[in-house]
């Protein structure tokens, strides 16, 4: 990526999440960044489209990632676990990180892009899904509708999720994600070994 891009970025996000969207200008973040104010807009036409080009990059981060632990040598369970713990991490810095304004930040990246949350709910089963068919692959996990579980597992994780807008909202632990990885962990290993038991009753 472009060098003055990526420091533009940089500085507009370390200002939305201490000082707030509303209050931010484009000059504290040009400077902030060690650029003009007109090459800041070169990049940028005004600060919507500067949030969303951060918004952007959070999803390719998480993609990056993402495909990173996939690619790994580690089991499926290893992957999935990984992948959980680093979304449900990513989630937490970003409700809770030290942010004083992480619910106005969220409320302006939904004003200008309504469908974030929902796209980043697709995305995360996507990946689930894709887990899944590895351990199937594999041999590790078994199920016969990786895409329907993939969904219920989505559902049921939403709980450790809490939106930023949620104030009061409880604040869940690693130690709970991993309690819902594992029980899913549980059945879907537990189905994988059904036809090895069969087999062996029947010799």
């Amino acid at each position: 990526m472009d060098d003055k891009r990526q420091r533009i970025l940089e500085a507009a996000r370390k200002r939305f999440r201490y000082y707030g969207v509303r209050k931010t200008t484009m000059q504290e973040i040009a400077r902030d960044a060690g650029v003009a104010v007109g090459t800041l807009y070169l990049y940028f036409k005004d600060k919507d489209d500067l949030l969303l080009a951060v918004t952007e990059e959070y999803v390719t981060r998480h993609r990056r990632q993402a495909e990173t632990i996939l690619a790994s040598d580690a089991s499926a369970a290893a992957k999935l676990r990984r992948y959980v713990l680093d979304r449900f991490r990513a989630s937490q810095a970003t409700r809770a990180g030290g942010h004083p304004h992480a619910g106005e930040l969220l409320r302006e990246v939904l004003r200008v892009h309504p469908e974030r949350q929902v796209e980043e709910g697709r995305m995360m089963e996507e990946y689930f899904v894709r887990i899944l068919r590895l351990g199937i692959g594999a041999g590790e996990l078994s199920t016969d509708h990786p895409a329907r579980d993939a969904h219920v597992f989505l559902l049921s994780l939403a709980f450790l999720f809490p939106g930023a807008l949620d104030e009061h909202a409880h604040t869940p632990t690693e130690e709970d994600a991993l309690l819902v990885v594992e029980w899913f962990l549980h059945v879907w290993r537990q189905s994988s070994a059904r036809p090895t038991r069969a087999k062996a009753n029947r010799r």
